[in-house]
């Protein structure tokens, strides 16, 4: 049933993906569904409950991502770079930044809180290691990438 489950997310996200033009984005979130999926070992009925939460996490943490882009680093690459800003610019932003993070923050504690209702925690921190082991994955891809692309 598992191997059911994976195969029609994969099919699905690969699908998602050659719709909107093999944009990068989009399939580094496919492969991160895929890894998430084949390596957490989700029941079907924790499936169900799981992946809803999780899009709506990811959705808010693009959203303060952004926010963070938008309201501190274009306006310092605006003003011509951090040389260029003053010292209570500076001070505003960094006030800024902290509130961004302390917000992640809570939205990673709920989104937890959440999840541990119908998984166990073991499962809950099993996540969290695996979205460190696939960041760690894709920079490494990138950097081979790059690498490759210099020689």
């Amino acid at each position: 049933m598992k191997k059911k489950i994976l195969f029609i997310c994969l099919v699905s996200l690969s699908l998602i993906g050659f719709a909107q033009k093999h944009n990068r984005s989009d399939r580094m979130k496919a492969q991160k569904i895929a890894f998430i999926t084949e390596h957490l070992d989700l029941s079907e009925n924790e499936a169900e409950k799981f992946w809803p939460l999780y899009n709506k996490f990811e959705k808010a943490k693009r959203k303060l991502f952004k926010q963070e882009k938008e309201d501190i680093r274009n306006k310092i690459k605006s003003s011509g770079g951090l040389e260029n800003v003053s010292e209570d610019e500076a001070k505003k932003y960094l006030k800024l930044f902290h509130k961004i993070k302390a917000s992640h923050e809570e939205i990673k504690v709920s989104f937890h809180n959440d999840l541990m209702n119908f998984l166990p925690a073991k499962k809950v921190l099993k996540l969290e290691i695996l979205e460190h082991r696939f960041n760690k994955s894709m920079i490494k891809r990138f950097k081979e990438r790059r690498n490759r692309r210099m020689n």
